[in-house]
């Protein structure tokens, strides 16, 4: 029986290392990536190889696809959970580096690693790219309207990749989080966190699993003819 690999870009944050979990739970070999933070990841009950990865240089990430496709036999899914939060700021006092750092992580990267992924995947055999957007590409948001554009800018690519790759046999969708109780958060007060919650139809904030069901579905045979589309794990927020 083939023993299928997942990547999991970014696994060192709260919704990457559940991701990884939640394949591993499943009989999946992972390969995860870091940049600054070592990956902490219970290794005893799955093939797991852990390797670091700075997103802003190509030559790494050409790299490391070659590196895992030499370690794993069978690369199954992608999933893109790395990027980086916008500081809140009108639009006239952003910096040009930071906008250029926006769009190298949250976005040309994730170019780059699907044409990686793909170079190995592609009319082999069926294969998953998993994206982790955000629910601010539906609405907007307001002093954050960079990391909007970026994360926006996502749902577009999955479309255009489904329609390009899926006779290769390649699917490609979007889950776009909502308020999800992860450390990037805990800049929140209780407070504001309950106010969020109070604003969400389901009265709470999202967890990392949550997340993590959601993408793990996508990349399942139960999701076998959905390509294309962008999942909001948000509790109801971008209804209000």
């Amino acid at each position: 029986m083939i023993k299928k690999t997942a990547i999991i870009i970014g696994a060192s944050g709260d919704i990457g290392k559940a991701t990884a979990k939640t394949f591993s739970k499943n009989n999946f070999s992972v390969a995860v990536t870091f940049n600054k933070n070592q990956v902490d990841f219970d290794k005893s009950t799955t093939d797991f190889k852990s390797y670091k990865l700075d997103l802003t240089k190509a030559s790494e990430i050409e790299d490391f696809f070659k590196k895992v496709s030499s370690d794993f036999d069978y690369i199954d899914t992608l999933v893109f959970c790395s990027g980086i939060a916008q500081q809140r700021k009108l639009i006239l006092d952003v910096t040009n580096e930071e906008i250029e750092n926006l769009f190298d992580v949250n976005i040309i990267s994730v170019i780059k690693c699907i044409r990686e992924f793909t170079k190995i995947t592609a009319n082999k055999h069926p294969s998953n790219i998993v994206l982790v957007g955000s629910f601010v590409e539906k609405n907007g948001c307001s002093c954050e309207s960079i990391y909007t554009a970026t994360k926006s800018g996502l749902s577009g690519l999955c479309r255009s990749i489904s329609s390009e790759l899926g006779n290769l046999d390649v699917r490609c969708n979007v889950v776009a989080p909502g308020f999800i109780d992860t450390k990037m958060n805990n800049n929140l007060t209780c407070e504001e966190k309950e106010e969020i919650a109070n604003m969400t139809p389901l009265k709470r904030l999202g967890t990392c699993q949550d997340v993590a069901n959601a993408i793990y579905f996508l990349s399942s045979e139960k999701a076998s003819f959905i390509t294309g589309q962008t999942l909001y794990v948000d509790g109801g927020l971008i209804l209000e």
